[in-house]
């Protein structure tokens, strides 16, 4: 069954906590960028379909992290399946943090509870994004400042994410940067991401095979 529009703001008060302060989180974004930090908002001119789930309207911004270095990597490249070039991991850098001690607690979707008001799996891992977008801008307008979820790209169902609301823009959460500072990490060479994609199934090729030499005497080309 699909995602079904949300209950009235003042019901999804109701819903469990999920403390982020203390939990590391990750996100993955690519190199050039120069920060983790993107709140991104729905464009009224473009398709709801093209962003993410559960993006908000300008002038607030929704930011997407993971609970492990492998969800992370699960949602950034959804697009390959069975195989992933490294150069896309050459590309990208993983941003480790811990949630400051400030960190506001999160409306938590996973949570058997929060069937109570209407939530369902299909929230995080079905396809109608309109639906889920609204849900957003009803949890952002119940007071919430994030979200603690599933993630759409794990079979299994175990993984979970963090979503923040906050303003529009490349900044820190919550205009913090000393407390929600953070480390980054090269993707290319990561043996235990490798490892952990592995297990989903995902193998990490390289992008520029070398192919073996072939005399053109022996090959009949010449």
């Amino acid at each position: 069954m699909g995602a079904t529009g949300p209950p009235p703001p003042g019901g999804l008060t109701r819903l469990p906590r999920r403390r982020l302060a203390g939990l590391t989180l990750h996100r993955i974004f690519r190199q050039e960028r120069g920060t983790p930090w993107r709140f991104v908002s729905l464009n009224p001119d473009r398709s709801a379909e093209e962003y993410g789930r559960f993006d908000l309207p300008a002038p607030e911004g929704t930011c997407y992290l993971a609970r492990t270095p492998v969800a992370a990597a699960l949602e950034v490249f959804q697009e390959h399946d069975g195989l992933l070039p490294d150069v896309e991991l050459r590309r990208r850098l993983r941003a480790e943090v811990l949630a400051p001690s400030v960190a506001p607690d999160a409306a938590d979707l996973s949570a058997r509870a929060s069937r109570g008001v209407g939530v369902t799996a299909a929230l995080w891992s079905g396809g109608n994004r309109p639906v889920s977008q609204q849900w957003a801008v009803a949890l952002r307008r119940a007071g919430w400042l994030a979200l603690h979820h599933g993630i759409a790209h794990d079979p299994s169902g175990r993984q979970r994410a963090v979503s923040l609301f906050d303003r529009s823009g490349e900044h820190p959460p919550y205009d913090d940067p000393d407390g929600w500072a953070y480390e980054t990490h090269d993707l290319a060479g990561d043996a235990d991401l490798v490892a952990a994609l592995a297990t989903y199934g995902i193998e990490v090729v390289r992008s520029d095979p070398q192919l073996p030499l072939i005399d053109l005497a022996d090959s009949g080309l010449v």
